[in-house]
């Protein structure tokens, strides 16, 4: 997992610095395939720990009405351990680094223990490869689906810290959409 971690990190940087806005081909060609994850899990947890995050997984989905999808991931604080108020999850975000964050964020709300959290896996695409340009499977599967049959100008709008997305008729278009399903920092990444 540290490699893992390191490389979403060395991602994360690539991502900042080039969030531009790309034309519907230009995403297609850098996002994943919405169908297959992967669960990539810490190797700090024991062989125990690593099956209770197996059967958690299907448990959490059904908690936070919503599939575990890529970008997902769950944290807990070891002095509490896995089954405790600090294990939280962070569903289908844009990247890996944006649900670690929030993962990481929901589990500190939530431990009385000193220390920090730590991240105990990630879902992430099939075969997940630090790229420019990541969106969450929702958005991968709309993307490749209801943006392509749109008719042009459109555009599409991620929340980089929710996991937030809107397709509109426009750059304005989108933009409104995104911030009203609650997303304070939308903004257009695909525009044709």
């Amino acid at each position: 997992m540290k490699g893992f971690i390191i490389a979403a990190a060395l991602a994360a940087l690539a991502q900042g610095a080039s969030a531009q806005t790309l034309s519907e081909k230009e995403a297609r060609g850098q996002v994943f395939d919405h169908k297959r994850t992967s669960l990539q899990i810490s190797s700090s947890l024991s062989a125990q720990d690593e099956a209770t995050i197996k059967a958690i997984v299907p448990l959490m989905a059904q908690q936070y009405r919503q599939p575990a999808n890529y970008y997902s991931a769950i944290a807990f604080h070891p002095a509490d351990g896995l089954v405790s108020e600090s294990l939280q999850a962070a569903l289908n975000h844009h990247s890996p680094e944006a649900a670690s964050r929030a993962a990481l964020a929901a589990c500190a709300a939530a431990t009385k223990s000193a220390g920090s959290c730590v991240i105990a896996a990630q879902i992430v695409p099939r075969g997940w490869k630090p790229r420019d340009f990541t969106l969450s499977q929702t958005a991968t599967e709309a993307l490749r689906g209801l943006y392509r049959k749109a008719k042009s100008p459109k555009a599409l709008a991620i929340s980089p810290a929710t996991g937030v997305w809107a397709i509109g008729a426009g750059e304005a278009a989108a933009l409104a959409d995104c911030a009203s399903k609650g997303a304070s920092d939308c903004e257009v990444r695909v525009r044709d």
